[in-house]
């Protein structure tokens, strides 16, 4: 459990950081960033969803503007930290869920939380590349940067 959690606060570090970056630097960032912001939002919301039986809302790849994957970042990240605190016994309950094509699958809920806590790494990197592409400098969000910033902060 110690890592699941720990993997949350990364991914809502990571996030945060990105949406800050992404708010100061509203001009020169292309919209390809948001777009991928957005991906990364609407699968938080669908995969939680899955486990919590609620209906999703949202495509996979519908944009959003930053104020919306704002809230949908802390909706989901609020409710991954619930699930995270009281769900420590059905770690690997099997659930039953449709992906955005409808097909049915089976998964454990650590390989759902963990798919939701690993898939925006593969996203921000695209990010932090087109950035580069645009001659921006890219945001740092290594999770050995995220370790090195919490544990530089008082307690």
């Amino acid at each position: 459990m110690y890592t699941l959690n720990r993997l949350w606060k990364y991914n809502d570090w990571a996030n945060k950081l990105l949406m800050k970056t992404l708010e100061d630097g509203a001009r020169e960032i292309p919209a390809s960033c948001l777009r991928l912001l957005s991906h990364i939002v609407n699968t938080q919301t669908a995969w939680l969803n899955r486990v919590t039986g609620e209906k999703t809302g949202t495509t996979a790849w519908e944009e959003h503007t930053l104020d919306k994957c704002k809230q949908m970042h802390e909706q989901t990240s609020a409710l991954m930290k619930n699930i995270l605190d009281h769900q420590e016994e059905d770690l690997f309950k099997l659930y039953e869920y449709k992906n955005f094509a409808g097909q049915t699958y089976h998964s454990e809920l650590y390989d759902i939380l963990l798919q939701v806590l690993t898939h925006g790494v593969y996203h921000r990197a695209q990010i932090a590349q087109e950035m580069r592409r645009a001659g921006l400098e890219p945001i740092l969000t290594d999770y050995i940067h995220f370790v090195r910033t919490e544990q530089a902060k008082p307690a």
